[in-house]
Parts: structure tokens; sequence; C-alpha cells
């Protein structure tokens, strides 16, 4: 009878570490997999609000820590890849808040000088991201074909990364030539000065002493800019 029981129980055994998956690439791969799917996403879309994609990006460097029996550094490029392409994309969201007021394709008042630049930067910022993103996966898919074959990654991909973030790029330096050819900051300072003399009770000699860095703040506030 004792000898049935342990006969049964390395049956057993047998049966578990052969159902067991092993720790290789895959295996991070499908957990890749699955956080893609708790945030309702591909390896080429994002979580649709910053505030989601910092959870992401979380879970990711969380996710980093899993110990693989073999292919650990391949999964690795995976998972610094994707956490850099989310932080792209978070930084070009970022960059959205003022809407059509963020640029100067359709159009612009000097005084939205400073959205403008705001904008700008965060569009450079995102751009920065993203060519460092799509290094890395280049570096990747040349380094291991059959893992990036095996997670749908390819040079395609990379092409893609480096033209959008490229059409990113040019946009930000149109509209930040665009917006210092034809509002300075002295001719935006005047016109700002000229509307809190309207809309505010602050003194003839305040508004006047006031710099550029300075009025912008005010003026923000005076409008319900945040």
């Amino acid at each position: 009878m004792v000898i049935l029981k342990k006969l049964f129980l390395i049956i057993a055994l047998i049966f578990i570490l052969g159902c067991a998956q092993a720790k290789d690439f895959d295996y991070g791969a499908s957990q890749i997999n699955s956080l893609n799917s708790k945030y309702n996403v591909t390896m080429e879309t994002y979580p649709k609000t910053w505030q989601q994609i910092n959870l992401m990006i979380d879970d990711l460097k969380e996710l980093k820590k899993l110990q693989l029996e073999t292919g650990q550094e391949p999964f690795e490029y995976i998972v610094d890849y994707r956490s850099l392409n989310l932080e792209a994309e978070k930084l070009y969201i970022e960059s959205q808040k003022y809407g059509n007021t963020g640029t100067t394709k359709d159009g612009f008042g000097c005084k939205s000088r400073p959205l403008i630049i705001e904008s700008v930067s965060l569009r450079n910022k995102s751009a920065l991201k993203g060519f460092e993103a799509a290094g890395l996966l280049n570096e990747f898919v040349a380094k291991y074909p059959e893992e990036s074959k095996s997670a749908g990654l390819s040079f395609k991909n990379v092409l893609f990364l480096n033209a959008s973030f490229y059409e990113i790029s040019k946009d930000a330096r149109s509209d930040s030539n665009v917006i210092n050819h034809f509002c300075p900051k002295n001719v935006t300072l005047e016109l700002y000065q000229q509307e809190l003399r309207k809309k505010t009770n602050l003194s003839e000699d305040f508004i006047n002493k006031l710099s550029y860095e300075e009025a912008v703040p005010i003026w923000k506030k005076v409008r319900g800019v945040s």
C-alpha cells in the first residue's frame, strides 16, 4: 500500500512537471502579452490616458524583476523598449493638453506663445524618447531575430516608429520657428501688459516692471489656464 502511494506520488509529480511551463523567453513574452491585455492594448498601441500609461509603466518595472531560466536578455530588451515607447506616448499626450491653441497649424495669436512653447518642449521630449525606443528595438531585432519574430516585432516596426517620431519632431520645430519669429518675448509681453491693465487692478508701475517670465503665470491665471 505504501509502495502504491509512492508510485502515485511520483506519477503526479511527473505530470505536474510535464505541465509546468518553462520560464524561458516565450514565458516572459506571454507575461508581456498578458499585461497588454490588462490595458486592452497591443505592442503597437497605447492606453488612452497618461494615468493609465503610468500604471502600465509601473507594471512593466515589476515585470522586469522576473527571473527566467533562459532568454533573460531578450526579455529585458522588450520590457525596456515597451517602457520607453510608453513614456514617449505619455509625453505626446501631455503636449496636446491645449489642443489647437498649442500649435500654429490652424492659426495662432501671440498671447498663446507660452502654450505653444510648452507643447513644443513636450513634443521634442516625446520624440527623443521615441527615437531611443526605436534604437533599442533595432538592437533587439538585429541581435535576437528568432525572439523578435516570436514577439511579432521586426525592422518594419523600427521604421514606423522612426517615421512617426520624426513627424512629431518636425511639427514641433516648425511651431517653434513660427512662434519665435512672429511672436518674440517682447511683443508678447506688451500684449500681456495691455490685457492686465484692462482686466486686473494691478498698478501701472507693477505692470510696467514685469518681465515676460513674470507676466506669463499672471496672464494664465487671468485666463484660467493651467
